[in-house]
Order: C-alpha cells, then sequence, then structure tokens
C-alpha cells in the first residue's frame, strides 16, 4: 500500500491580473502549503475503487483524485485495479486546494505504486491539465505562481510560522469569485513583489504588512460570515486575509507570540464557523 499526504495551500498574495481570451484568468501569486492535510492510501485491487472518509464529497468522474487515476492510464502496462481511499481533512470548497492537492497525492502515489518513473516535471504537465492549483500542489513549499498559476517559481522556504485558519459554512464556487471581477467589480492592488522581497528575507512582519488578496474585495459583499471571520480574527490582534477564492480566512501568529492560548481563545459564532491550528510547511521541488 502506498500513502500520500495532500497538504492545503493558502495564498499570502493573490492579485487577479486578467482575464484571458481562453475564458481563464492570468493571477500574480505566492503560493504557501500548510500541515493540514489529507491522507490518500492507495493498494493493489482487482478492480479500480475510490471510497472518501466523507459522505459529501463525491467520489466520480467530478473528484480530481479520479480524474488523476484516469490521467495515469495510458502509462500503465498490466492490470490497473486500484483501492484509493481519501481520509479528508481540509475543508471541501474553501479555496484550500483540497480538491487538487488529493489529485497531486493520486498522480504521486500511483508513479510510485505502478513505478512508472514519471518525472516531477512530467506530472506537473499532467496535473496542469486538470487543475491549475495542481502542479503547485504535486511540489509544495513556497512559490511564486502567474500564468493560472501554473507557472511556479521555487521561493526559500520559510519557517513552521503557526497559522489559525477559519472555515465559515458558506461555498464560494471558484468560476463565481471570477465572474465578479469580469463584471468589473473594482478590486484593490497587491504588491506580490513585495510578498515575495518578505519571503526571501525571512521576515515575518514585512510578510503580515505586504500580504493581500483581490478576491477579499469581491467574496465578502456576497458572503457576509467571510467578513465575520475576518472580524474574530482581528479581535485578537491579527491580520488575517482570506485563502485564495475563498471562503476560508487565515492568520499568522507573530512567533513570539503563545499560539495556542490564542487560539483556545477565539470565539466562534456556534454551528457557522469550523477552526483549524496549523503551520507552515515546506516542499519538494526535484
Amino acid at each position: 500500500m502506498i500513502e500520500e499526504k495532500g497538504y492545503g495551500k493558502i495564498n499570502l498574495a493573490l492579485q487577479i491580473v486578467k482575464r484571458r481570451d481562453d475564458g481563464y484568468h492570468d493571477i500574480d501569486t505566492v503560493f504557501q502549503s500548510i500541515a493540514l492535510c489529507d491522507t490518500i492510501r492507495i493498494r493493489e485491487a482487482g478492480a479500480f475503487t475510490m471510497t472518501c472518509s466523507e459522505p459529501s464529497l463525491p467520489c466520480d468522474r467530478t473528484n480530481l483524485a479520479y480524474k488523476a487515476y484516469e490521467a495515469l492510464l495510458p502509462y500503465r502496462r498490466g492490470p490497473a485495479g486500484v483501492a484509493i481511499h481519501i481520509d479528508k481533512h481540509i475543508p471541501i470548497a474553501a479555496g484550500l486546494a483540497g480538491g487538487s492537492t488529493d489529485c497531486a497525492a493520486v498522480l504521486r502515489g500511483l508513479n510510485r505504486l505502478w513505478d512508472l518513473g514519471l518525472s516531477r516535471r512530467v506530472l506537473c504537465r499532467i496535473g496542469a491539465a486538470i487543475g491549475a492549483d495542481v502542479p503547485f500542489c504535486l511540489c509544495g513549499g513556497t512559490m511564486r505562481g502567474s500564468g493560472i498559476g501554473d507557472v511556479l517559481q521555487p521561493l526559500p522556504t520559510l519557517p513552521p510560522w503557526q497559522v489559525i485558519i477559519i472555515h465559515p459554512q458558506a461555498v464560494v464556487r471558484t468560476p463565481k469569485a471570477y465572474s465578479l471581477f469580469d463584471a468589473g467589480t473594482a478590486i484593490g492592488a497587491v504588491d506580490v513583489n513585495a510578498v515575495e522581497a518578505a519571503v526571501r528575507n525571512g521576515s515575518f512582519f514585512g510578510l503580515i504588512r505586504a500580504m493581500g488578496n483581490t478576491f477579499e474585495s469581491l467574496i465578502m459583499p456576497c458572503v457576509p460570515l467571510v467578513k465575520e471571520c475576518l472580524a474574530v480574527l482581528s479581535r485578537a490582534g491579527l491580520q488575517p486575509r482570506m485563502a485564495g477564492s475563498g471562503p476560508t480566512v487565515f492568520a499568522l501568529i507573530p512567533p513570539e507570540l503563545p499560539a495556542r492560548q490564542i487560539f483556545d481563545r477565539l470565539s466562534l459564532q456556534p454551528g457557522s464557523m469550523e477552526m483549524y491550528m496549523s503551520s507552515l510547511v515546506g516542499g519538494d521541488y526535484d
């Protein structure tokens, strides 16, 4: 049996650049892996099956992990029956790349299980055809992303700073989020270069000052819970941001502060929010 971790991600910076002629959008972003992860287990079986610990997650061709299996079938010589199980911990449709990271884990896992010998570069090319975030999830760590998020530049590994994540009971579909941009809704600029500079300098407070996400101003008017989650973290003296296209929000904890105590003191709306304690993690760029 092969076991792979599918680590979630946050965006330390995210700027929508423009809508492309093919309907996709160019972005400028800094991706960051977090320790919050799913566990994917793959074993040989008489036929293909996929199961998940979260009953609400479809295990059919709409699932990116299912698409990863199908994408590697042409490379397999011999029996292709496998049983894939996703032990789900990353919230669904949360802006944390839960689907993309499961996809990446299946690509890595099947590459090992079937001894395909595919390079990381080839896996990224295959993954990019499935989802824009999959190449980053294959590599992880800290990276600047451009294009639709699939053109990646590795950045220095950040310390394992603690991060608090709040996921509201709301769903934001990425196409809907981009449609707000296409409608001409005003958004603020994000200085992605300043975020990269702070990462390269290892400057926590420089990073906090520079972080931004242009999706925030698009999503908050449509999903009031996002604003409430940001307020919860702000009241604790933190400087939160939204992850990806939302609705999840996060805040990095200054290294000198007691992260667990801050986490334990936060007060959430019962039944409307879930909270996680995590940390930044490095990646593998081979």
